[in-house]
């Protein structure tokens, strides 16, 4: 098992450090971040349908090869940290990432649900 922190653009540090701590005190390892392709781009949908924002998120996450040969590596499921969850959408594609390069499972440890 180890630990994958999304990629936040309103609280870096948080999930940074969040994700060091669950790692460290779970004696997991950190496998790294899922990333936005372009961290300047908005991908943020104001409350609309699920086909909208899944529009948005279409190719916008990535996994570096770093992570995927670190998935593959990890021998069981992952925890996946996020600090906001108002959809749901990016966790589900990233679970979706994640699971195509090599994790087994991807578990979603979320701060705050939104709506």
């Amino acid at each position: 098992m180890g630990v994958v922190t999304m990629a936040s653009r309103a609280r870096p540090e948080l999930i940074r450090t969040l994700g060091e701590h669950i790692a460290t005190v779970g004696r997991m390892p950190l496998l790294g971040t899922v990333a936005y392709r372009d961290p300047e781009a908005d991908t943020h949908v104001p409350r609309t349908n699920s086909a909208q924002r899944l529009k948005a998120l279409d190719g916008a996450l990535t996994v570096a090869p770093a992570l995927a040969e670190a998935l593959t590596g990890a021998g069981g499921p992952v925890l996946l940290v996020d600090d906001l969850s108002d959809t749901g959408w990016t966790l589900a594609v990233a679970a979706r990432l994640l699971r195509r390069a090599g994790a087994p499972g991807v578990f979603p440890l979320v701060l705050a649900v939104q709506g």
